[in-house]
């Protein structure tokens, strides 16, 4: 996931380079430990400035499931642009001091080299803080007890009221009562 890009700079803003991409992410999270393989395509084009990089890329990752947190094997279509800036002049040799808010990772090295490695990572995690389903109809966690809904019954008692939510509670079931001793409410609803 690295190209030299010292030949692209020797041609007019607008050139571009179609190079095929393909490597591994070693250690992408909890998750993902081990190498992460990913595959796909970049475009590399001259700016005035530096090179964009058009990247369109797959990997296979795992992630929890966003409802019952149990892991599942997803599929990631990462698609991003983003403009590498160098920090040697390809013509002259001398170094070009960046900006003060410009990204390390977005600058291509004192060789040539444009390393779409870090980036690829950052757009990753991302998206697997999207969060996918393990199913379409997965039920997911009981908010009481925390018990897996797609694999056991909770025993939670349905009625249970959050004790902090007790004095609200005793409000709804005095209104409910006045309403139905109130024989204008029924009327009314009539």
């Amino acid at each position: 996931m690295i190209y030299n890009v010292a030949q692209l700079f020797k041609e007019n803003i607008g050139a571009t380079q179609r190079r095929y991409l393909s490597g591994e992410l070693m250690d992408l999270d909890e998750l993902n430990p081990g190498p992460t393989s990913v595959e796909g395509a970049v475009v590399l084009m001259r700016t005035r400035q530096g090179v964009l990089a058009q990247v369109k890329a797959q990997m296979r990752a795992y992630q929890e499931c966003r409802r019952c947190l149990e892991p599942l094997r997803a599929d990631l279509e990462l698609a991003f642009e983003e403009e590498f800036l160098p920090t040697i002049d390809i013509n002259t040799g001398l170094r070009i001091v960046p900006e003060e808010d410009a990204d390390p990772v977005l600058q291509i090295d004192d060789h040539h080299l444009l390393d779409l490695e870090e980036l690829i990572r950052q757009y990753a995690l991302v998206e697997l803080s999207e969060g996918h389903l393990c199913s379409a109809d997965c039920k997911g966690l009981c908010d009481h007890c925390g018990a897996n809904l797609n694999t056991e019954e909770c025993r939670c008692e349905p009625d249970a009221i959050d004790p902090r939510l007790a004095e609200l509670g005793k409000f709804f079931s005095l209104t409910e009562r006045i309403t139905d001793d109130d024989p204008s409410t029924e009327t009314q609803a009539q």
